[in-house]
């Protein structure tokens, strides 16, 4: 959407009267600079609905929580009226502060180890600081993902369903083998509140730090290896045509999963059950795409998911050397 004709009006809601500059990062998405430096980050949330307003209450005030465990997160900002998000012309908005996003690129073995790293010292800082939000309403305020149901009950038969039939034999052949393995690992999962939209693009990095969290709004209930896997998929799913990034990749994944158990570790069940959720995400994905149409889209996450299955038992050697 065209944010332009509305930026004044809404800005105005949040005490904000004069821009230094701004330009659009997507389409709804825009990076505003005021005259005295500070930068923020303005969305369009789309039409006026109570759902999307009940997950901003929500979004705020466990992003509140976690920011007084001492992490860098966008939280909301509320607007004149107390509240995270302005309504517009029937369009919901959200206003953030701009967290620094300069990331570095990796040249050296040393330099990818300490990105891996970084990123899971931050990803357990924010699961640590997301278990210990305590609210005896929770269960009414967000939605909880049951690995197995989701991927094997749910996203597996859309994908059937919809498939190109020259594809299917493969994706059929590579599901048997998988299948077992997946229902065994997700069984009797801990679970608790996670990012559950935890990619690159959502974790901002100055140099090779990471500097907060963007965009948390799907914070949910799961096992939190979800966002492990989430993540360490979307750092390779582009990838993996490209045998030297994919060796890259799984050579220095590990050093995520050493970053993260600095914070808190993960049980023997769940460094299992890890591998089987890496090839679990190109699957949820491929189903989000084929419902919404967005069938080019699925041809990535196809990949992806065929490479990682091929893949699983380099993956799960490497989580094997983990001490």
């Amino acid at each position: 959407m065209d944010l332009a004709p509305h930026l004044k009006e809404v800005l105005l809601c949040w005490g904000i009267d004069t821009l230094a500059s701004w330009h659009e990062i997507q389409d709804n998405v825009a990076k505003l600079t005021l005259d005295d430096g500070r930068s923020f980050v303005l969305k369009a949330l789309g039409p006026r609905n109570e759902t999307t307003i009940r997950r901003l209450r929500f979004e705020h005030e466990v992003l509140r929580h976690v920011e007084r465990q001492g992490l860098a997160v966008a939280v909301p900002l509320l607007s004149n009226q107390g509240v995270p998000y302005v309504c517009d012309a029937d369009q919901i908005y959200r206003l953030s502060h701009w967290l620094p996003n300069q990331p570095a690129e990796a040249q050296t073995s040393v330099e990818r180890a300490r990105l891996y790293q970084n990123y899971g010292v931050a990803i357990g800082r924010f699961h640590q600081a997301l278990a210990s939000y305590e609210d005896d309403a929770l269960l009414s305020k967000t939605w909880q993902t049951d690995l197995r149901t989701r991927v094997l009950d749910e996203a597996v038969p859309v994908i059937l369903a919809h498939l190109d039939p020259g594809r299917l034999p493969l994706f059929q052949t590579l599901l048997a083998e998988t299948e077992p393995e997946m229902t065994a690992a997700f069984a009797d999962l801990p679970r608790q509140l996670i990012i559950w939209d935890c990619h690159c693009g959502n974790v901002a990095v100055d140099g090779f730090e990471v500097s907060g969290f963007i965009d948390c709004d799907h914070i949910s209930i799961a096992p939190r290896i979800f966002d492990l896997a989430d993540f360490l998929v979307n750092l390779i799913k582009w990838d993996v045509g490209d045998a030297q990034k994919a060796a890259l990749w799984l050579a220095h994944f590990p050093h995520l999963i050493r970053g993260y158990e600095t914070i808190t570790a993960l049980s023997g069940h769940e460094r299992t059950a890890l591998a089987c959720a890496m090839v679990a995400m190109p699957l949820l994905l491929m189903d989000y795409f084929f419902q919404h149409g967005l069938l080019e889209q699925t041809n990535v996450e196809l990949a992806a998911w065929e490479w990682l299955v091929r893949h699983r038992q380099a993956i799960i050697a490497q989580l094997e050397k983990l001490p």
